[in-house]
Order: C-alpha cells, then sequence, then structure tokens
C-alpha cells in the first residue's frame, strides 16, 4: 500500500480517524495498564511475499468512513485517509519506503534521482518514466509538477486558502525541464533535507491547476481522467456508498494480482462485525478492545500488529470567544487528566499506554528522537485553579462553575455521540473541567458534517480527533501550526514559531534540526491550541493468506503485489 508521503507533520485529518469505533469491551485478557509489560512493535506488519507466490485473482473489500467530497490530495478537501486509500492504488507514487522510512525509486513513475547542493540550494534532477500517462492518455511529465508548485507555493491566495499545505512547494524556486519533458530539474531556495516529501508524487495533471476553479472541480471519483496507476475507478457510487476499482488496462507495469478492491463506507461501530462475517476484508482502524475482539472471531482472519502513524489530541479554536485567551487555554490544559483519557480509549488493547503517552507534536514515542516537552502543561489541578483565579475567573458561592463580569466559564465541545472516542473524551474533559470550574457543554453533531461543515469552518470551541503522521516529523510543520494555513484550525500561532518552523525547513544538521524542532514542539504547548493525548499502535485485522497489505508503519509496497498466497 502507498501511503501518501506528501501529507503534512501531522498528516492527513481523516474522517476515518475521526470515526471512532464501538465502546471499548472488557473481556481482553490483555491490558492498556500503565504498570503492563511494554509491547515491542514491529516496524510493520504486512506478511510480506513475493509476487511468484501469490495467485492472481481475488477482490479486496476496504472500509472508508464517507464518500470523498474532492479526489485532488492537495485540496484541503482531498487530504482525507480514504482518498488517500485510494490514491494508494490509482495514483503517483514515486518512491518505494521501507520500515526505516528511507526510500528508493518506484521506477514505473520515476526511473531514477539525484540530490546535489549547489550554491547553498538542494537541487533534485529526476527522470520520469516516459511510459508513465494520466488516465486520460495525457503523458506525465515535469509541467505537471510544476503548475501543482505554482498552486500550491502560496503566492496565489485564491490557491492558498483551499490547498492542504504549502509547505514544502514555497521552498521551490524553481521546476523546470531538462533535456526534455521527462527531465525534471528542482531548484529549492536553500538547503532543503526533506524534499523527497514533496516530490513523492502526490500531484494531480495539469488541467486541475490552470484555475482555483479547476483546482476544486475533481468531486467525482469516475472522472477517470485524473487517476493513473495500476488501477483506476470503475464506479463511485453515492447511492450505495462505494467506490469500486479495477486493473488499469493502460498500466504500463506489472499486471495487478486483485481483480477488484472496493471501498465502501461502513459504520465504524459495524466495522468489526463486518470483518467477522466476511463482508470486508480489512478493517485498518482498530482502535478499541470491542472491535479488536470482533475482529478475531474470524475464523480465516489475523490481527497484524505494528507501530502506529496515528495520534488523538484536543484542539482549541483560540481565533475567537473565551478560548483567544492563551492564558486561559493554558489553565484549561492543566486541568485534562489525559492520562485517564488515554486509558479509558484504550483499554483491553495489547500495548500498555504508558507505551503510547504522547507529549509531543512532532515525534511518536518509538522516534529515536522523541522526547516529553509538556513542562509546565502537564496535568496539575491545584495549578490550573491558581491559574484561574489569576485570571479573574472566580467561584461564586452555591456555583458549580466560575464567572467574569457576570459570564460564566462554559465552553462548547463539538461530539460525536455514537462515536467511543470523541463521547470518552468529551465526557473525562467534562469531568476534569467541572473539578475546576468551567463548564463544558456537549454540542452533538453527526459524521457528515463534523469535519467539512464544523472543524474545517472554525465552527466549533473544541474537539477530539486524530492526525495521521508520515515519515517526515520534522516536514509540513507550518501546515498545522503555521500562520495562515488552512488547516491550522487553532487560528492561533506566534512569530517565534514561525522563525523556527523556516529554521527548521531547511537546517541540513540533523542533530541541530531535531534541537530547533523541540523547540517549535515547546513552543507549540505554549501555545495551548493543539494538546496531544496519546499515540495509536496500528492493528489491521486482514485474511490470513493476504499478502503484502496490513499494519504498514512507514513502510510501502506497490499496490499490483498485494494479492492471496496460493
Amino acid at each position: 500500500m502507498m501511503i501518501n508521503r506528501r501529507l503534512f507533520l501531522g498528516g492527513s485529518a481523516s474522517v476515518t480517524a475521526l470515526a471512532a469505533l464501538a465502546a471499548c469491551g472488557s473481556g481482553s485478557s490483555s491490558s492498556s495498564d500503565a504498570s503492563a509489560t511494554p509491547v515491542k512493535l514491529a516496524a510493520s506488519a504486512i506478511n510480506k511475499q513475493d509476487r511468484s507466490k501469490l495467485s492472481q485473482g481475488g477482490s479486496l473489500s476496504i472500509p472508508m468512513s464517507s464518500m470523498v467530497p474532492n479526489y485532488n490530495p492537495l485540496h484541503i478537501d482531498g487530504g482525507t485517509t480514504d482518498n488517500s486509500g485510494i490514491q494508494d492504488f490509482a495514483g503517483i507514487h514515486n518512491f518505494i519506503y521501507a520500515e526505516d522510512g528511507s526510500f528508493s525509486a518506484r521506477e514505473e513513475f520515476c526511473k531514477d534521482f539525484t540530490e546535489e547542493e549547489k550554491d547553498g540550494k538542494t537541487v533534485v534532477t529526476m527522470h520520469l518514466n516516459p511510459e508513465a500517462k494520466w488516465n486520460s492518455g495525457d503523458p506525465i511529465t515535469y509541467a505537471d509538477y510544476q503548475g501543482c508548485w505554482k498552486a500550491c507555493n502560496g503566492t496565489d491566495d485564491a490557491f492558498t486558502e483551499m490547498v492542504s499545505s504549502t509547505d514544502g512547494w514555497d521552498h521551490i524556486e524553481s521546476i523546470e525541464q531538462g533535456s526534455d519533458e521527462y527531465e525534471m530539474v528542482v531548484t529549492f531556495s536553500s538547503v532543503f533535507p526533506d524534499w523527497s516529501a514533496v516530490l513523492s508524487g502526490t500531484i494531480v495533471p495539469s488541467k486541475l491547476t490552470e484555475s482555483p476553479e479547476a483546482f476544486a472541480s475533481w468531486t467525482d471519483a469516475s472522472d477517470t481522467d485524473y487517476w493513473a496507476g495500476p488501477f483506476i475507478v470503475t464506479s463511485a457510487d453515492s447511492t450505495k456508498q462505494a467506490v469500486v476499482l479495477e486493473p488499469n488496462d493502460a498500466w504500463w507495469g506489472e499486471k495487478p494480482l486483485l481483480d477488484t478492491v472496493t471501498f465502501k463506507v461502513v459504520d465504524a461501530s459495524a466495522q468489526g462485525t463486518a470483518f467477522a462475517n466476511k463482508e470486508l476484508d480489512v478493517v485498518d482502524t482498530i482502535i478499541d478492545a470491542s472491535t479488536y475482539q470482533q475482529c478475531e472471531q474470524r475464523g480465516d482472519g489475523e490481527i497484524r500488529q505494528a507501530a502506529g502513524l496515528q495520534w488523538r489530541h484536543f484542539t482549541m479554536n483560540g481565533s475567537t470567544g473565551l478560548l483567544a485567551d492563551q492564558k486561559l487555554r493554558q489553565a484549561i490544559v492543566k486541568g485534562i487528566d489525559r492520562e485517564t483519557i488515554t486509558k479509558a480509549d484504550l483499554q483491553g488493547l495489547p500495548v500498555p499506554v504508558s507505551q503510547l503517552q504522547l507529549g509531543n507534536h512532532l515525534f511518536a514515542p518509538q522516534d529515536a528522537d522523541y522526547q516529553d516537552n509538556t513542562g509546565d502543561l502537564a496535568f496539575n489541578k491545584e495549578q490550573a485553579v491558581k491559574d484561574l483565579e489569576s485570571l479573574g475567573w472566580t467561584l461564586p458561592d452555591g456555583k458549580e462553575y466560575r464567572e467574569k463580569d457576570g459570564q460564566t466559564l462554559s465552553i462548547k465541545y463539538l461530539r460525536l455521540p455514537d462515536t467511543a472516542t470523541s463521547a470518552t473524551e468529551g465526557k473525562v474533559l467534562q469531568a476534569n473541567m467541572k473539578e475546576i470550574g468551567v463548564e463544558i457543554v456537549m454540542d452533538d453533531t453527526n459524521n457528515d458534517d463534523f469535519f467539512p461543515e464544523r472543524v474545517k469552518k472554525g465552527n466549533f470551541e473544541i474537539v477530539s480527533f486524530a492526525w495521521q503522521g508520515t515519515p517526515y516529523p520534522m516536514n509540513n510543520i507550518g501546515q498545522v501550526y503555521g500562520k495562515g494555513s488552512a488547516s491550522n484550525y487553532t487560528g492561533v500561532w506566534s512569530e517565534d514559531l514561525e522563525k523556527l518552523i523556516d529554521e527548521v525547513a531547511v537546517e541540513a544538521d540533523h542533530a541541530k534540526r531535531v534541537k530547533l524542532a523541540q523547540d517549535a514542539d515547546k513552543e507549540i504547548w505554549q501555545l495551548a491550541g493543539v494538546i496531544p493525548i496519546y499515540s495509536r499502535a496500528s492493528y489491521t485485522a486482514v485474511p490470513k493468506k493476504l499478502a503484502n497489505y496490513g499494519s504498514f508503519g512507514l513502510s510501502s509496497v506497490r499496490p499490483e503485489d498485494v494479492g492471496y498466497a496460493k
């Protein structure tokens, strides 16, 4: 499965990730207690097999949370894991990633590449495969990358307000043709260590970057001109809530093993049962014990376990209202018992919560460069009360909640009431805040409106959901935390952080770069807009005979090699 590599540091905000599964069960013999023995998580678990050992034929049914609103992966509405999953089979991927995040050329799209430093600038020369074509029949050339760069580099406000990220693109000085249209020379404005993140292949044809209207127009998956890969969409049915892919007759590489790959909308709470009943072949968002146990019931199935990329957090909207006060946000953070939330969410799953508790916005606990930067924003109920008092939020006699100038300290939590993690996190948050005199009012919504109508439009005060990580923890920091980014849902930023974001992006020395990234993370903590809760282990239920698919970690394989053992 080709992981979408260009997605920002926190990854694509995912409706799949948002739609947490059924309530935690208590029947598992495994434990998530903080005192439990740490579990050695594999870098990946995909049953890697040579395609010669696999059968030709078969189908794969994969769940998604909702139909994708826009299939342009560079558009903010296309930056979902549902779209990324489809792109894995039908999109461009220039590199194959190993378990450690290192990469090599995927020759079906990129014959080879070279990187060098010239006059203090990173210069990358890529030889694109002349056989590679969009499904329209148009060749994939440097002009497609050039169009994406111009749309996403932040110089055109009409594009910038809708692109998922300008990071990386805004460090490119030029994209030019070399000896022919398949030789692409990319010059960055300085040294840029994470050049591969932006050139990994998440692009669209130049036709979609001709205007902002064209950029936003790819809302129908059955418009196949813009796909390119071993599979092609043959059906996109909003009524049936399914997208069907079949082998692409125009594919120039090895023939895909599978006959069909179907992405269909299945409610998160029903996925475990659907897998057990063989209505689904994959459940790749097992995040609670109930679903884990349901998936274990399938006789020919197994659950593959590895280090994960998703992490849950609270996001506070600091652009307006009471939460525009940074010191108030900091006081609230000190009142949140993140460990209790982690235990409640992960009860009954095999990996102990102590191994997954998260104190960093950039690095996961399993990363060598991880450190906990929570600092003085750690859970401290007494200090939270003192801070609120100092801000003038006092607790009148006989009242439950604090007041200031006649106003009650009341905040709305955007909740998916039928989603276990959202409901659990809201319940614990409400209890935590009541203990320090802050009222949390449940603001209920549904999956269809949660992200497009509420989070993305800033129609919330505090919310919890998950981000998806990538192999580039120090790249694209500005997408989630930078000034003016469409994906910075907090609306808060600082000059100090902007300076650090710029410095991290261009620092070539790894140790110095990590130090700058840790400084950036500490500043993000102080802004108190995004509050990490925990990182997830990856549990993926699949048929035992399925090869080259499962819990990927940082790795990727060719989708045409996904198949069943003979």
